[in-house]
């Protein structure tokens, strides 16, 4: 009778997952609960204080609050270099500050629910006793080369990978933007070195605003 008091129409694609603040996960997930292996494992099974890394879904795409959507490794490497769109790379709040990370993907965590102190297993087997940790898979980059930074006014912000060793859990919560490290090959000390500048993207894309993305994109 009155629809400009009805509830918004639900304009999330059928498979995503709606999380705290905004934030939405897209397909691609895995079929089937995945079993992590090798540093992955260690690294999640240490991130959950568990012996052994438990079985996951891992999920491709995250769309944050600004509208961007942030990909992954996971889904972006299954494709022809022509398909893949290279927006797997974010920046985040992790320890004080603001870094940049590739995503490898990412995933929900069961976890004991905060408020949950018992020891007591029947309570345990209880639905409300547990609840998931929204988290993503990423590696770092360095900070910016400091004299390139400076030469060149602040615009220039040239990374290095840190790759596996900079493997880490951190939560979707820290992921403010997504952004664009371009290769490029500085000289440093005398000779060329395979780096990636910082490219922000200024708000979501405008060339997207208003399509609706592919659910299996």
């Amino acid at each position: 009778m009155l629809p400009h008091l009805d509830p918004p129409e639900n304009k999330n694609p059928r498979t995503s997952i709606s999380l705290d603040n905004g934030y939405i996960l897209l397909a691609k997930r895995d079929k089937w609960l995945t079993t992590l292996r090798g540093a992955e494992a260690t690294i999640v099974s240490d991130y959950l204080n568990l012996l052994h890394a438990p079985r996951i879904w891992r999920w491709a795409r995250l769309r944050l609050p600004n509208g961007q959507i942030a990909r992954s490794q996971f889904q972006e490497l299954q494709k022809s270099p022509e398909e893949i769109r290279m927006a797997r790379n974010v920046k985040i709040f992790l320890n004080g500050r603001d870094c940049i990370a590739e995503v490898r993907y990412y995933a929900r965590l069961v976890v004991q629910a905060a408020d949950n102190h018992s020891d007591d297993d029947e309570d345990l087997n209880a639905p409300d006793q547990f609840a998931f940790d929204n988290v993503a898979l990423v590696t770092l980059y360095s900070d910016p080369h400091p004299q390139l930074l400076e030469h060149s006014y602040g615009a220039v912000a040239s990374c290095t990978k840190l790759g596996e060793a900079s493997l880490q859990v951190i939560q979707i919560s820290a992921i403010q933007s997504v952004v664009a490290m371009v290769l490029h090959r500085p000289m440093i000390d005398g000779r060329a070195e395979d780096r990636y500048f910082l490219v922000e993207k200024m708000g979501m894309d405008i060339a997207r605003l208003g399509v609706e993305e592919d659910e299996e994109d």
